[in-house]
């Protein structure tokens, strides 16, 4: 990995949620949420891999909860830079690690915990994203992505369909970036095809999907109750 990467719109995005990230622990709504449901399946005492981790907000909350290293993997060389700035004013560099990388692609370290947040639309093929990245968790592999299907999955793709039209029209900036909306099912199906269960799998904020799966047989993260699997609308 290199930290020499076209950074497109994701160290603009980055940016915005740098603003926000330090005021709160997450940027997000749904990324406080995918953090308590994280927390739920067990973080103490493990490593975090977020793949496409922004600004790092997420990834540095973990280390709140428990989990003793992070690594932090995106495409944006301004994102990296402002997740490693959002460490050093956390107090938190020397447990973290920062680089420019594309998680469909380039080697991943191995960790105990996985977590894609709000990353698989931001790649047109899904099946490369998950090939990639499911071999470097160990015990838990998480995810959040655009609903996909009934009336939540019409307006994601209504609404991607537009961005993607921006985009379209701003070639110079955007370099072909694309919004892409996923068969959430067969995400599904591809990942406990690797050897995980789930353990959560829900409908949050309305539009977003939030799934957490565990490797049967991994240690269990240290004073973490096992997680029971639950499912909401």
């Amino acid at each position: 990995m290199t930290d020499e990467r076209p950074d497109c719109c994701f160290d603009e995005w980055a940016r915005s949620n740098r603003g926000r990230a330090s005021k709160r622990e997450t940027a997000a709504g749904i990324t406080a949420h995918l953090l308590a449901a994280l927390q739920e399946a067990g973080l103490r005492g493990r490593t975090v891999l977020d793949v496409g981790c922004g600004t790092g907000d997420l990834a540095l909350a973990t280390l709140a909860r428990g989990a003793t290293r992070i690594t932090g993997v995106d495409l944006g060389s301004g994102a990296i830079e402002s997740a490693r700035s959002l460490a050093q004013e956390r107090g938190l560099a020397d447990r973290a690690s920062f680089s420019v990388g594309d998680g469909s692609a380039d080697p991943l370290p191995r960790a105990d915990v996985v977590v894609l947040n709000r990353v698989i639309c931001c790649f047109p093929d899904a099946d490369a994203l998950l090939a990639n990245t499911l071999p470097a968790a160990s015990a838990v592999f998480a995810m959040t992505a655009p609903v996909d299907r009934g009336a939540a999955g019409l307006f994601n793709r209504v609404l991607g369909w537009m961005g993607n039209l921006w985009y379209g029209m701003r070639r110079a900036k955007y370099r072909g970036f694309r919004v892409s909306i996923h068969d959430l099912d067969a995400a599904d199906a591809r990942i406990r095809g690797a050897g995980f269960s789930p353990l959560r799998r829900e409908r949050r904020r309305v539009v977003w999907d939030l799934a957490v799966y565990g490797r049967p047989g991994a240690s269990p993260a240290a004073g973490s109750p096992a997680p029971s699997p639950r499912a909401s609308s």
